[in-house]
Formats: structure tokens, sequence, C-alpha cells
């Protein structure tokens, strides 16, 4: 009997899916419960502070970026990939997690968020995440990974 042949590549193909801890370096995820009246919030979204105190939402013009949406396996496979209102997760503030880069997207590349959540390299109507950058070159709508460098 012939033995099969067989193959592996050095790098896997799904490198991580959005919001995914991207990496063991020291990070800072806070805590935040989801606002009432809020929609779905995906899994490696942008959120902005909410009214309330320790609450946040899908972003609104001038709201201010509270973090990103960390990846929950305990939420219900009926619920998908969405944390909703009264939900309580994760919110990365500091580190390095996937996201879905919305356009290609270059390694050292500034990141905006747009005004419903998604992460981009394009400036236009979009607000830049001070002091956070793309880690990878991506196509569009590919997992890649950002840091985040939120000291306030």
């Amino acid at each position: 009997m012939v033995a099969p042949v067989v193959s592996y590549t050095r790098e896997p193909t799904a490198k991580g899916y959005p919001g995914m801890v991207a990496t063991t370096e020291p990070h800072w995820i806070t805590s935040m419960i989801g606002e009432v009246g809020t929609g779905d919030i995906p899994f490696g979204s942008a959120v902005v502070y909410g009214a309330t105190d320790d609450t946040v939402k899908k972003p609104t013009a001038g709201g201010k970026f509270a973090g990103i949406a960390v990846a929950d396996r305990t939420v219900l496979f009926a619920q998908g990939l969405v944390f909703r209102q009264y939900d309580q997760f994760g919110c990365m503030r500091n580190g390095t997690i996937f996201v879905t880069a919305l356009a290609n997207v270059v390694q050292g590349d500034p990141v905006y968020m747009t005004p419903t959540g998604g992460l981009t390299n394009a400036s236009s109507g979009n607000t830049i995440l001070a002091d956070a950058e793309w880690m990878d070159t991506a196509a569009a709508n590919a997992p890649a990974r950002i840091r985040l460098n939120v000291t306030k």
C-alpha cells in the first residue's frame, strides 16, 4: 500500500475570527452592558459609551469610542454572533484583536470606526481611533488584527 501524500502550509487558512483576542500580550478588557434599545452588536465591532454608566451601544454621531466587542463562546447558538441589549460582555480597550476589515488594509494603516461600528482604513465620514493601527495586510471583508492602545 502506498502512503498518501500529505502537505501542510506554514500558515493556517483562517487566522482568526471577529472579536477573537489575537495574542497573549498584555491587554485591557472592560466589562460593559448593552444599552437599552441598542441593536445587535456583532462580535469584533466597535462600540461607543451609552447614556448610563457601564453601558455601550452601536456607534452614533458624536459617540465616544468605548472599545471592540470581544467574542464570547458562551453566547447561545440561536442568538448568533452578537450581543443584545442587557447582555454583559467584554470590550477591549488595549491589546490586539481580530476584526473584519471593511476595505483592503495594509499593516501600519490607521484605524477608523464607521458610523455602524465597522472598522476600516478609509477616513471619509469615519472617526479615527487614536493610537490604533492595522497589524495585518488583508483584503476587504477578511479577518485582520488591529492593535489598540487606549490609555485613558
